[in-house]
């Protein structure tokens, strides 16, 4: 996932589940989180990296059906309802004329400089959101629900 402007840039990949398959407590969603590893380009030129386990499986459903709900139109905004909101969020809404406008914050647990949260707006035109979403169908088959 790759937020940009004109300015600075965060890019967010899930890289794997917290845990095995036969990790964690089966009887919570410990086995369905899973681990975001951002890149975040910064308006000064520095960058930072890092990572976090701070979205759920079907979290990442609901934030790729939500997209798809704002993209047909049939909404004019997607906030994510995260159970770790904290730590990752994402807000869009049409912003007219095929674009939409972005705002995504993301925490970064292991900086020293003080700078804990990536944040970025920016706009993306309905071609853009569509290859994030198509990006998003990818990741949903990549790391479905354990149950």
């Amino acid at each position: 996932m790759l937020f940009r402007n004109e300015e600075s840039s965060l890019k967010l990949d899930i890289v794997n589940y917290e845990f095995p398959p036969d990790g964690g407590d089966p009887t919570s969603d410990d086995r369905n989180w899973l681990v975001l590893r951002a890149t975040w380009n910064k308006e000064d030129g520095d960058v930072v990296k890092d990572s976090n386990s701070c979205l759920l499986t079907h979290e990442l459903q609901s934030m790729t059906a939500g997209l798809k709900v704002l993209k047909a139109g049939i909404r004019d905004v997607y906030v994510s309802d995260f159970q770790e909101d904290f730590y990752f969020s994402l807000a869009a809404r049409a912003a007219g004329e095929g674009t939409f406008a972005f705002g995504v914050s993301f925490y970064l647990p292991n900086t020293m400089d003080g700078d804990d949260t990536a944040e970025i707006t920016c706009t993306m035109e309905a071609q853009e959101l569509g290859a994030l979403i198509d990006e998003l169908d990818r990741l949903c088959e990549k790391f479905p629900d354990r149950t």
